[in-house]
């Protein structure tokens, strides 16, 4: 006898917590429904960044680039753009802007092996110099004006 009374009472309480849980969640929703909490433009501004980050020298979201896109521009600007990141300090082995020494061996081997290499790519450097939008007569202008620099 003892036994059923304690079965039926734990049940009982059971069922009691479960219809309070559900009261009180059920009252929250209504009161954030009630006070515009859970409209979309709420949730929309609740999930908004807290901040931005914006690296220096770098154009800031939304707004139009400061340099002229790769590819569009003259041999000068191509290589501002694209090549004087590992042309200026010779990152990874690539020839430096304007050093004889470095050049040398490169220019020996004809101008069709440089921009083919350059257009291909070679070791580190990506094919085209990483100038996307550049055809190939940019890339053997852009060849031409570096291999003109190291003579």
């Amino acid at each position: 006898m003892i036994g059923d009374w304690n079965t039926k009472y734990v049940i009982k309480i059971a069922k009691y917590l479960l219809i309070t849980c559900c009261c009180v969640l059920l009252s929250t929703l209504a009161v954030a429904k009630l006070s515009g909490s859970l409209s979309v433009e709420a949730i929309t501004e609740r999930l908004k960044p807290m901040g931005e980050v914006y690296i220096i020298g770098a154009p800031a979201p939304g707004s139009e680039p400061a340099v002229a896109v790769a590819g569009v521009g003259g041999p000068q600007q191509i290589y501002e753009n694209n090549c004087k990141m590992c042309h200026q300090a010779g990152v990874a082995g690539a020839p430096k802007f304007g050093d004889k020494k470095d050049w040398a061996p490169r220019i020996s081997q004809g101008l069709d092996t440089l921009v083919q290499a350059a257009w291909t790519g070679i070791r580190a450097m990506p094919p085209k110099g990483n100038c996307l939008k550049c055809t190939r007569e940019d890339i053997q202008a852009t060849v031409e004006y570096m291999v003109d620099a190291a003579k």
